[in-house]
């Protein structure tokens, strides 16, 4: 079986060719930013070709085509609403672009939605029935699958748990709120507060050292300055951590899940995030249910976005009545 992968970032998207059981033959990647949106279609389509004659596999033999990409989102119209960390993108019809260039149908999620179906479908923990998936990217977001069934909800939001308020009169959000988890732990947002607090306050830290610059400060700056010792990044650093856990927390005490994974952070950062959060959770969970929860991280690392969208076609033909192999 031959799919088709395009996963859509804040940053970058990426595009992959593999199979139903999660063995990629090809893929490329490109900035998810340009002049236009016709240019970004137009680029889109020539890096799906170019990676399919990688594979040397003929577009008309494609069976599906999946796309993982930042929500809201409306999954029956495939219509992209405003996503936060793609200024700009209003009401973009991502699916309809995309039909436009293959005859294969082609099926969509949200990002996160479709990291938490490729850890059942592809990961360690594959047919867990409670599962949590939080994506630490540009933004933030989850997926969850709830007695084997991914939750979609009734407006495609089911899972937007970045968005979920910790503090109404907190930080302003992407999404325009304030106080929401993402607005704490995103990789955007955290970097801007970092850049904000350092210049503000006049700091000295050599996360400005590890960045190049303060205008470069990010997520792997922050780490690298933590782990090397300096105040600022640890005093940070262990306010970051608390906020993860206040949010995994809520989702323990409002899901009982399995196991909650987290992905891009925790793949990188490993134990010196995990360690933190999982000393932090007792305030905000109760020991029965988080005694039955296994916090960890990504095990399918780096390769989680692109079989994310392949992970999106093969749900979408199982449920289409369409064969998976």
């Amino acid at each position: 079986m031959n799919l088709l992968g395009i996963d859509i970032g804040g940053t970058k998207t990426a595009v992959v060719l593999g199979n139903a059981r999660g063995e990629i033959a090809a893929s490329r990647r490109m900035p998810t930013a340009s002049d236009s949106m016709e240019a970004y279609r137009k680029r889109l389509v020539e890096l799906c070709h170019e990676v399919i004659d990688k594979a040397g596999v003929p577009a008309a033999r494609l069976d599906a085509v999946g796309i993982s990409a930042p929500g809201p989102m409306d999954c029956k119209k495939g219509i992209l609403i405003a996503p936060p960390n793609n200024p700009g993108w209003r009401d973009v019809p991502i699916l309809a672009m995309v039909q436009k260039a293959f005859a294969a149908p082609v099926f969509i999620n949200n990002d996160a939605n479709a990291c938490a179906l490729a850890e059942a479908l592809f990961g360690e923990h594959r047919g867990t029935r409670n599962l949590v998936y939080l994506t630490f990217s540009t933004g933030m977001g989850g997926g969850i699958i709830l007695n084997g069934e991914l939750v979609q909800g009734s407006t495609d939001t089911g899972g937007e748990v970045g968005h979920m308020v910790l503090e109404p009169d907190g930080r302003l959000c992407g999404c325009g709120h304030r106080g929401c988890w993402e607005a704490y732990v995103g990789g955007r947002s955290v970097a801007e507060t970092l850049k904000e607090k350092i210049r503000t306050g006049g700091i000295h830290t050599v996360m400005i050292e590890k960045a190049g610059g303060i205008d470069a400060i990010n997520l792997q700056a922050f780490e690298a300055a933590a782990r090397e010792g300096d105040r600022f990044a640890l005093a940070e650093w262990d306010a970051f951590t608390d906020r993860v856990a206040q949010g995994i927390g809520v989702l323990i005490m409002a899901l009982n899940p399995d196991v909650v994974i987290l992905g891009t952070i925790g793949i990188h950062a490993g134990e010196f995030v995990m360690a933190p959060i999982r000393d932090k959770l007792p305030k905000y969970a109760w020991k029965w249910p988080l005694g039955a929860c296994k916090v960890t991280t990504s095990s399918l690392g780096g390769k989680i976005g692109e079989l994310s969208a392949l992970a999106v076609a093969v749900t979408g033909l199982r449920h289409t009545g369409g064969e998976a192999r």
